[in-house]
């Protein structure tokens, strides 16, 4: 005699799981754990923030003479390093003047990078006194700048 179809799906369900053998749950259990990391990657993969996050470096090699030496490398991309002096500061605005470069800088080369972005920052800030306007791109800024600096008269 044949057995009567069951009821509903939840009960076929049961019914698939009660029939597995102690082998089929051992290879249900493998494709799960192959799968399931497999599944993970491919996501991962196709994210591109993440992506972006995973292949990219940043650090912050520390403060020598002043200025702050950094090295990035952007998602897998050639390794940079920076050697950037902050001049100015308002609000949350921070103003730097950096130098990039493609080797890891010397301790000499730092301070001969630093001396000249000093005094780079000082011409700036000394043209800054001339201009009676606020910064251009601050939340104060009148507009009608150009970015020259005025001559005086």
């Amino acid at each position: 005699m044949t057995e009567p179809p069951p009821d509903g799906w939840a009960q076929s369900l049961l019914k698939a799981a009660q029939s597995l053998t102690f082998g089929n749950l051992l290879t249900l259990a493998g494709l799960a754990v192959i799968a399931v990391p497999v599944y993970v990657i491919y996501k991962a993969v196709g994210n591109e923030a993440l992506l972006d996050r995973l292949m990219s470096t940043y650090e912050v090699l520390g403060s020598q003479a002043g200025c702050s030496v950094r090295h990035v490398q952007e998602r897998g991309g050639p390794d940079l390093w920076g050697i950037s002096s902050g001049f100015a500061f308002q609000g949350e605005a921070r103003w730097f003047v950096n130098v990039q470069v493609d080797h890891a800088p010397t301790p000499d080369e730092v301070a001969t990078y630093c001396a000249s972005l000093k005094l780079i920052a000082d011409t700036m800030l000394g043209r800054g006194e001339v201009y009676p306007g606020s910064v251009p791109g601050s939340g104060t800024d009148r507009g009608g700048h150009d970015g020259s600096v005025p001559e005086e008269k």
